[in-house]
C-alpha cells in the first residue's frame, strides 16, 4: 500500500502532466483505502482535477470532505482562477470566511490574481486592505509574493500609478516585482517609464532574468530605442539565454523590426534554435509595418520553406505588406490560399486589407465584393475608412458617399466627415465640401 506522501507526490506528478487517467486510478485506489477525508490526501485531489481542468470533479470532492481548511479551499480558489472562474474564485473566498476560515498567504495571492483577471478592482482594494493587516509577521518569501500579486493585480485593472505606489512601498523588493511593474508599464505603451523602471532596478543591485529582458525589449521596440535594445542584446548573448528561451528570441527579432533593423532582426531569426511561427511572424510583421512588401512575401517563402505553416497572424502581415506595396495579384493568391490550402477563415482584418489593396489600384467593383462576401465588414469601421481614402485617391464621390454613410453608422468619430470633405473637394465640389465640414464641426461641439 502506498503511503500518504507517496499518493501526494504521485497526484502533483498527474496535476503536472495533466495525467488524468493515472489520476482517476490514484482517486480510486485513495477511495478504496479510505484515505479520502485525510485533508492533503483531499487537496491534492482536488489540486490535481483542477489542474487538469475537470474543475467541477474538484468541486465535488471539495464539498464531499468534511473537514475543509485554508489547504482545501485554495486548491479550490486556485483552481478556479487558473481556468479564467474569477466569480467562483470570489464565491469560493466568500464561503470559506463564512465558514470561519482565515485566510493565508495562498488565499489572498489566488484572489488577487482573480481580481486581475476580472478587473475587479474595489474587490481587489478591499483584499489589499486585509492583505495589510493580514501578514505584518509574514515571512520575507510570502511577503515578495504577496507583494507581487498585488502589483500584478493593479497592472491588469488599468492603476499602474498605484501599482507603482505599491511597488515603492514593499519592504522586499525582487526580480519578479520588477518585471511585473515593467511589464504593466509596457502594457500601457509607457516605454520610457519601462525603461527607467529598468535602470533603477540595476541600480539597487537586481538583476534581470529571462522574463525581465523580454519586457524591456518590448520597451525599446515601442519607443524605437534600438541603441537600448542592442545593450540588452549583446547583454543577453553574453548570458547563453538566447539558446535557452525562443520566447526571448522572439522579443529581439520583434524589436529590431520594429526599429526598422530589419535585416538585424533576419539574422537574430537565423541563429535562433528550433524557431517556430511567432518569431516568424514578428519578422514579417516587421517587413509589413515598413512597406517592404516584397521583402515579406519572400520572408513568407523562407518560413514555408521550412517547413512552417502560416497561421492567421501571418497572413494578415503578408496582406498588410501586399496592401502597403500595392502588390494585388499576390494579395489575391495569399487570400485565396488561406481558405483553400491552410483551411483559415478570413477575419474582418484580413478582409480590410484586401479593400485597402482594391481601393489602392481603383478597382472598386472587387472592393465592394469583398465587403458583401465577409458580412463582418459591414460593422468594422476600418474597412469603411480604407474604401473613403481610395475614393479621395481616385475621385470617386458616388461611391465615397456611400462609404461615408456606413462609417457613420458604426463610427462615432469626425475622421468620416474629414474623408468625405475631402474627397468632395479634390473633385470641386467645394459646396458640399462646405456642408460636410459643417457637419463635422456640428458633431465635434456635440460631444
Amino acid at each position: 500500500m502506498r503511503t500518504d506522501a507517496a499518493f501526494v507526490s504521485s497526484l502533483k506528478a498527474c496535476a503536472e502532466k495533466k495525467d488524468l487517467l493515472t489520476g482517476n486510478k490514484l482517486h480510486v485506489d485513495i477511495v478504496r483505502h479510505g484515505l479520502v477525508q485525510k485533508p492533503y490526501l483531499a487537496s491534492s485531489l482536488i489540486s490535481m482535477y483542477a489542474k487538469c481542468g475537470i474543475i467541477s470533479k474538484a468541486q465535488q470532492i471539495h464539498d464531499e470532505f468534511q473537514a475543509r481548511n485554508v489547504v482545501t479551499w485554495n486548491a479550490m480558489i486556485t483552481g478556479y482562477a487558473r481556468d479564467g472562474q474569477a466569480l467562483e474564485s470570489f464565491d469560493c473566498y466568500e464561503r470559506m470566511e463564512n465558514e470561519g476560515i482565515f485566510p493565508n498567504h495562498v488565499t489572498f495571492i489566488c484572489i488577487l490574481k482573480a481580481c486581475g483577471i476580472t478587473g475587479a478592482i474595489d474587490r481587489g482594494k478591499q483584499i489589499h486592505s486585509k492583505v495589510l493587516i493580514s501578514i505584518k509577521d509574514s515571512m520575507e518569501k510570502d511577503l515578495v509574493m504577496i507583494g507581487s500579486a498585488l502589483v500584478d493585480m493593479y497592472v491588469k485593472c488599468g492603476l499602474i500609478a498605484i501599482a507603482r505606489k505599491v511597488h515603492s512601498d514593499l519592504p522586499v523588493r525582487n526580480v519578479v516585482t520588477w518585471s511585473i511593474l515593467i511589464a504593466g508599464y509596457v502594457q500601457q505603451g509607457k516605454g520610457h517609464a519601462a525603461l527607467n523602471s529598468y535602470e533603477k532596478m540595476r541600480s539597487e543591485g537586481i538583476l534581470p532574468d529571462a522574463i525581465t529582458f523580454t519586457c524591456i525589449l518590448k520597451a525599446c521596440g515601442s519607443i524605437g530605442a534600438s541603441n537600448k535594445g542592442k545593450e540588452i542584446h549583446e547583454e543577453v548573448a553574453l548570458k547563453g539565454l538566447l539558446q535557452k528561451d525562443l520566447v526571448l528570441g522572439t522579443a529581439l527579432v520583434d524589436m529590431y523590426a520594429k526599429c526598422g533593423m530589419l535585416e538585424k532582426a533576419r539574422e537574430v531569426l537565423r541563429e535562433l534554435p528550433g524557431r517556430d511561427i511567432v518569431p516568424w511572424n514578428a519578422l514579417i510583421s516587421g517587413y509589413a509595418q515598413h512597406g517592404q512588401g516584397h521583402e515579406a512575401l519572400e520572408c513568407f517563402k523562407s518560413m514555408r520553406e521550412e517547413g512552417i505553416a502560416p497561421d492567421e497572424v501571418t497572413f494578415l502581415s503578408v496582406l498588410t505588406a501586399c496592401s502597403h506595396s500595392g502588390l494585388l495579384e499576390d494579395a489575391q493568391m495569399c487570400f485565396s490560399n488561406m481558405r483553400e490550402k491552410h483551411n483559415i477563415v478570413p477575419n474582418s482584418e484580413h478582409g480590410t486589407c484586401m479593400v485597402v489593396v482594391y481601393g489602392c489600384v481603383g478597382q472598386f467593383d472587387d472592393a465592394v465584393s469583398m465587403i458583401k462576401t465577409l458580412p463582418s465588414l459591414c460593422d468594422h469601421p476600418p474597412v469603411w475608412f480604407a474604401l473613403l481614402d481610395a475614393c479621395r485617391k481616385w475621385g470617386n464621390v458616388k461611391l465615397g458617399a456611400l462609404a461615408f454613410n456606413q462609417a457613420i453608422q458604426v463610427d462615432g468619430s469626425s475622421a468620416a466627415y474629414a474623408l468625405m470633405a475631402s474627397i468632395y473637394a479634390g473633385v470641386g465640389m467645394m459646396k458640399d465640401a462646405g456642408k460636410v465640414e459643417a457637419l463635422r464641426l456640428e458633431t465635434l461641439h456635440k460631444k
